[in-house]
């Protein structure tokens, strides 16, 4: 998306394993400078984008840790092409800010990451 006089933004994937061998999957923005949004785009049209990696800045507070992963810099990748065609979401691989770094590398308690939102809660 690209929002004029704003900037440059990507929805991505924020994957975070949890302790019970689950992953969430929170989707985020990702603002992208002009020449990183333009070769994203350039790539997905020339089918090169898959294996490529772009940086950028997390544009959401995620979770529990709420607003200190803000404008956090990332790391994005992992894309791939779905059986139909189309490409599915950027994952954040990596981050040089600490917190976010922490947040993809270790695993989280359920309880601290979903709180009642975890679907195990309310099965019948």
């Amino acid at each position: 998306m690209i929002a004029d006089g704003v900037g440059n933004f990507l929805k991505v994937r924020l994957p975070v394993r949890l302790e019970d061998g689950r992953t969430v999957a929170y989707l985020a923005w990702v603002y992208l400078q002009a020449p990183v949004i333009d070769e994203f785009t350039d790539r997905v049209r020339n089918n090169t984008l898959t294996g490529h990696r772009f940086e950028g800045l997390l544009c959401n507070a995620i979770g529990p840790w709420g607003e200190e992963l803000l404008r956090a810099p990332v790391v994005l990748g992992g894309q791939q092409v779905n059986e139909d065609g189309s490409i599915r979401r950027s994952d954040v691989l990596d981050s040089s800010h600490p917190l976010l770094n922490k947040v993809l590398r270790e695993p989280w308690p359920a309880e601290f990451v979903l709180g009642d939102r975890d679907p195990r809660l309310h099965a019948s």
